[in-house]
């Protein structure tokens, strides 16, 4: 075997299995921006649903999907009684959930785009 074929199949090799990991992270964030919609929207969706469900059904649905938290040892405001050292006041509210969907959105956009290039040397390498 010539050393440019075993090099184009090494080639080859090494960018399919980076275009394979990048596809499988696409779909990975897809799922955490699932998530975060379903943080956002999932209560509304509940109630809707709830409503037309026996109450019994309900807990026991509520339960699974929303299950009890661990309740703090400790007064968690403890850690806020000196709010007059820093001023959040002035600091415009921001949504956490936005913020990370806009960071989830652009990880895959980034994602999507080493795809295709990943894709179009693929491509080239055969045509080659």
């Amino acid at each position: 075997m010539e050393r440019e074929q075993i090099a184009r199949e090494v080639r080859r090799r090494q960018v399919q299995e980076t275009l394979d990991f990048e596809r499988e992270r696409e779909q990975t964030l897809k799922e955490q921006v699932e998530i975060v919609i379903t943080e956002v929207e999932g209560k509304n969706v509940d109630e809707a649903v709830f409503a037309r469900m026996s109450p019994e059904d309900a807990e026991i649905v509520s339960a699974e999907l929303d299950p009890p938290g661990i309740e703090p040892e400790e007064d968690p405001s403890f850690f806020f009684e000196r709010d007059d050292l820093i001023n959040l006041d002035d600091e415009p509210e921001v949504d956490p959930h936005a913020e990370e969907l806009a960071r989830l959105n652009a990880e895959l956009e980034d994602c999507r785009r080493r795809q295709s290039a990943f894709q179009s040397y693929l491509d080239a390498l055969g045509s080659g």
